[in-house]
């Protein structure tokens, strides 16, 4: 990002990156790329060049209700999914433990872990994650802040909206959502011709892009901005929505 103060003054502010809300359902299994580090993204931000150490502010909500400081009081980690927090849920007072059950902290859950079914007490609750730092703008000056970080990506281990040699299930809401063309669909059937099931041997990986931060700028939009998708390998295919996408390589895609 390219940020520009217009004043004559030099400008010190605080500069916040939100990360996305982590919802503790034992149900669901989002993608982590490091799900035993508070930095679970490996988020990295440099100013002009020189790295910057950011501060985390994290905080856990219950029913909406800011739960930290029950938490820390009992010494669990805020992070829903990390095997700290399961391990120091197993160590709660009888009577603390069924409170946070009342309230929607914490449910049971049972599982076979190897050994038979057993039943423990699993998060709940939703951590939320804000980056932040402060950092001085001078007076009619640009300052290059670049971010960077691994993106939470949902998948699925086979097709879900092919099967019986038609578009089924959410591929309407796919369409939609992604923009997949007649050109995408051929490839489908003929990898489903491909394969003796009638099954295209495809996963899915499915990533979201929030382009409306430029809201709160002084423009009320970001500007000039660069995008680039990297699928990575020429067999994959890849679709998502966009204007004058152009084809830059064998994988990658530029708008």
């Amino acid at each position: 990002y390219v940020f520009r103060n217009n004043t004559d003054k030099e400008v010190d502010a605080i500069v916040a990156f939100p990360m996305p809300d982590i919802e503790g359902d034992p149900n669901e299994m989002p993608a982590i790329p490091d799900g035993q580090s508070d930095n679970f993204l490996g988020f990295e931000v440099t100013i002009d060049g020189v790295a910057a150490m950011p501060q985390l502010e994290q905080k856990a909500f219950a029913l909406g209700i800011d739960i930290s400081a029950d938490l820390e009081s009992q010494n669990v980690p805020f992070y829903p999914f990390g095997d700290a927090a399961r391990a120091a849920l197993a160590k709660l007072p009888q009577a603390v433990a069924d409170d946070w059950v009342d309230r929607g902290l914490i449910i049971e859950d049972t599982a076979d872990d190897g050994s038979g079914m057993k039943t423990v007490y699993v998060p709940f609750w939703q951590l939320r994650s804000t980056y932040w730092w402060r950092s001085t703008f001078p007076a009619n000056k640009a300052v290059r802040v670049a971010h960077r970080y691994k993106p939470s990506v949902g998948g699925t281990s086979s097709i879900s909206f092919f099967y019986d040699g038609q578009f089924q299930g959410q591929y309407a809401a796919y369409k939609t959502r992604y923009c997949m063309d007649g050109t995408f669909e051929n490839a489908i059937r003929k990898a489903a011709k491909g394969n003796p099931d009638g099954t295209p041997r495809y996963f899915e990986n499915r990533i979201a892009y929030v382009l409306t931060t430029g809201g709160n700028w002084a423009t009320g939009s970001i500007g000039k901005f660069k995008l680039t998708v990297d699928k990575g390998d020429p067999k994959n295919l890849v679709s998502f929505c966009g204007e004058n996408v152009r084809k830059v390589g064998p994988t990658r895609f530029e708008m």
